[in-house]
């Protein structure tokens, strides 16, 4: 199998919402009749490695020149015949089993055998086998994989490896990065396509150079390392640093020595993605200290912060998944210190020559990731975002003022977790649990208002003469309804005469005046959104 030649990525057109198998050059056929729209993978970490492979095969044969270049291809893609030329330079690097070079595989690799579902991230490792504690993740549920979801699973280990033990290395990003893609927003069907999904994530050749990668190195390795001897990481001095790397790679990271198994392949059906009568892949074999990826590589598709000494490190997804308090650093800011990722940052431009030439591509953003606990997976998230153009003048500004309407939002969720906790418990309980999706069910229920609150203050920026604080009243005012709609909701079945406080008053009405009082308070009002103190009757006015 190669996957630049052979049917292996799950698509669905348009008008016949069918899943099928396509080559990757494939993408724009019958783009004008009947679209290809959409990946339809089985498992959603397939789904986004498809969508970055796709994205990097893409970059790597045919890396638009300058912004003319990018939007002639965006307004008219290249025919699929155009694309099977462009791949066919690389077509050697990209078999699943060659003759000398295998796609994200170390030749001549020569180690103990291990079950193929140790590719898929979520299995048991050998520990937990040992300790017969996979209680949620079984052993044995997948003990065959298809060619293409082979070729899958080995993308996304790579793409997302976590941390394994001695020698065992993360991802050109660490283990389980967060990945921002930007999507088409689905209002001009036109645009709506595979292919402009993934052109929208393209860079043109100068705006590798924010990689920090070595642009002028040509050797295939440095942009497949699968293609030539593996760096090897055991000895001090052996990492692999943007010098030693061209910025292809960053899309073909290989942190993990492995190679398939030919010898195990029987025939049956895929325990993933359920194709019958298909090549079955059951084992695989694997050593320690494959590349090791310093620090400074700046990947394309990924957020970064600084640390305390100003290195730039990648997001990673954090347990409670995304909410719009992650979308002005992750998706909004300009900040040097907290870059968003490289295409989001270049792609206004890209849009503005579009409405130039009267061709309207609104976008989104799709976030997504592994939230890992070192090698232990605990959870896959993935969320839409919205996008719209900022003058750059005003970003910045606009950016704070959102950042402090979600650190509102999110000292009011933390006051009603509390408060439903303290109207359930008396406060000499010691009873234990995890109430986060109290803090969860705010920002899922205020993220539509949220945003068009932001509207509006990105009107008023564009005024003269403008104030922003009718906007963080009435914001205060919203958190604080939905937040007592939540209270009330959880703490209904509490009885007054479940216990009182030492003034005498029933807990849960305790509960909830001090939920008002802590909502409109010093620490919401005055510390975070800069707003005059409360009137000193306001709590008696919302009780």
């Amino acid at each position: 199998m190669n996957l630049l030649n052979d049917a292996w990525i799950p698509v669905i057109r348009r008008g016949t919402p069918k899943r099928v198998l396509i080559r990757p050059y494939e993408i724009t056929e019958g783009i004008d009749v009947d679209p290809f729209c959409s990946i339809d993978a089985k498992r959603p970490d397939f789904k986004s490695s498809y969508l970055q492979f796709l994205i990097g095969i893409i970059q790597t044969v045919m890396t638009p020149q300058d912004e003319v270049e990018w939007v002639r291809l965006f307004c008219k893609p290249p025919s699929k015949e155009q694309l099977f030329h462009s791949m066919q330079k690389d077509q050697r690097y990209f078999d699943l089993i060659g003759d000398e070079i295998s796609f994200m595989q170390e030749p001549n690799l020569n180690a103990g055998r291990k079950p193929i579902a140790n590719l898929l991230i979520e299995s048991p490792g050998e520990n937990t086998l040992e300790q017969n504690t996979d209680h949620f993740v079984k052993r044995d549920r997948v003990k065959g994989m298809c060619e293409a979801c082979t070729a899958a699973s080995l993308y996304t280990l790579n793409a997302n490896a976590p941390a394994g033990g001695a020698g065992i290395r993360t991802s050109l990003r660490g283990g389980g990065p967060l990945t921002v893609a930007i999507i088409p927003d689905g209002y001009n069907a036109a645009y709506d396509t595979l292919w402009h999904l993934v052109w929208l994530n393209v860079l043109i050749s100068k705006d590798l150079e924010r990689t920090n990668c070595t642009l002028s190195l040509q050797d295939s390795a440095a942009k497949f390392p699968w293609a030539g001897d593996i760096r090897i990481s055991k000895e001090k001095g052996t990492e692999t640093t943007a010098k030693h790397i061209h910025p292809f790679q960053t899309y073909w990271g290989m942190p993990r020595r492995t190679k398939l198994s030919t010898s195990e392949v029987t025939q049956g059906t895929c325990d993933v993605c359920g194709t019958e009568n298909t090549m079955l892949y059951q084992s695989y074999e694997s050593l320690p200290y494959g590349l090791n990826y310093g620090e400074g590589i700046i990947h394309p598709l990924s957020p970064y912060y600084s640390d305390k000494d100003g290195l730039k490190l990648p997001v990673h997804p954090q347990p409670g998944g995304f909410t719009y308090r992650h979308w002005p650093l992750y998706i909004m800011t300009d900040s040097s210190t907290n870059p968003r990722p490289i295409t989001l940052q270049v792609i206004d431009k890209r849009l503005k020559d579009l409405e130039k030439m009267k061709v309207i591509c609104g976008i989104r953003v799709k976030v997504f990731g592994y939230d890992m606990d070192n090698m232990k997976a605990r959870c896959w998230y993935e969320s839409m975002m919205p996008y719209w153009l900022i003058p750059e003048e005003n970003r910045e500004e606009l950016v704070e003022f959102a950042n402090r309407l979600a650190e509102a939002a999110s000292a009011i969720a933390k006051n009603t977790s509390n408060a439903v906790k303290e109207s359930w418990l008396d406060s000499n309980s010691k009873a234990r649990g995890d109430l986060s999706y109290l803090e969860n069910e705010i920002w899922s229920s205020t993220e539509n208002e949220y945003y068009r609150q932001i509207h509006v203050l990105e009107e008023m920026l564009c005024q003269e003469d403008y104030t922003h604080q009718s906007v963080f009243e009435e914001w205060v005012r919203y958190l604080n309804r939905i937040s007592l709609q939540s209270f009330d909701t959880y703490a209904d079945q509490v009885p007054l005469d479940s216990g009182k406080s030492k003034s005498g008053v029933p807990r849960v009405v305790k509960a909830r005046n001090d939920l008002i009082w802590n909502n409109t308070g010093k620490k919401v009002r005055e510390k975070i959104l800069g707003l005059p103190a409360r009137e000193t009757n306001n709590k008696k006015e919302d009780m």
